[in-house]
């Protein structure tokens, strides 16, 4: 039996086709089985180190191309306008680990703050090699003597520095917040804000600062261009934490 030539011709196009298309299923699940052990391999990683967790906080800077961020840490969970004609937002993203909250305006990334969720976390402070949960405030900071604090709808000391050439002028706020790693209840905090509503005399008030200064360990920290004001405005009240990030009443 002979077979046409435009027979022969078709039945050769319908097994290269067969053959793309096995090739095609074939990538196709070697990127799936791909992507599954890239995915297991990083839960591993997660579960035992925090590596992932400090490479994605390493991309994070001031200028950052906002769209990048989020390939990193996926779409914001939460968005604070601050400033509609600036187009100015507060965009945060969470993580078993940290919260990562980003000052942007006109899509520019102009400030960023990292609050450690876990004790053992430390990730780095910018422009240092200081760590979080690592030491006292004291031994990080130098205290220029102005602060911000509170604790009635929110448990939390911090204080500003300028940070030199290297640190491109930035400003950093440096202190604690009643939600991140640790388990100290710094007894000061009260004493502090007490002696604020008080008029805030300074003779009584600096040795409480410097006593909390000398054992408070530092579980979050902003940098870029906002004020101690700005960064404390950033920070999430307890409510708010517990009814967008975390299960259960407020403590």
């Amino acid at each position: 039996m002979s077979l046409s030539v435009g027979h022969l011709f078709f039945q050769k196009i319908r097994s290269v086709a067969f053959t793309l298309a096995a090739l095609v299923l074939a990538i196709g699940q070697w990127a799936d089985f791909r992507d599954v052990v890239t995915s297991t391999y990083e839960g591993f990683i997660t579960h035992f180190t925090d590596k992932v967790e400090l490479k994605q906080l390493s991309h994070v800077r001031v200028g950052a191309n906002l769209s990048f961020l989020e390939t990193l840490f996926g779409p914001a969970k939460l968005i604070k306008v601050k400033d509609s004609e600036k187009k100015s937002q507060y965009r945060y993203y969470d993580n078993d680990k940290f919260l990562l909250a980003l000052a942007v305006e006109n899509g520019r990334v102009s400030a960023y703050q990292i609050i450690s969720l876990q004790e053992g976390f430390q990730p780095s402070i910018g422009f240092s090699k200081n760590l979080l949960n690592s030491e006292a405030l004291q031994n990080i900071q130098k205290f220029d003597g102005t602060f911000s604090t509170d604790t009635v709808n929110l448990r939390y000391y911090l204080e500003q520095a300028t940070l030199g050439r290297e640190g491109m002028f930035f400003e950093q706020q440096l202190g604690f917040i009643e939600y991140g790693s640790g388990s100290q209840t710094y007894a000061e905090l009260e004493q502090i804000n007490e002696q604020l509503l008080l008029a805030g005399d300074n003779e009584k008030l600096l040795p409480i600062v410097e006593k909390l200064r000398a054992k408070l360990i530092p579980n979050v920290y902003s940098i870029g261009e906002l004020s101690l004001e700005q960064a404390a405005d950033m920070l999430l009240t307890r409510y708010e934490f517990h009814a967008y990030f975390a299960h259960g009443k407020p403590q």
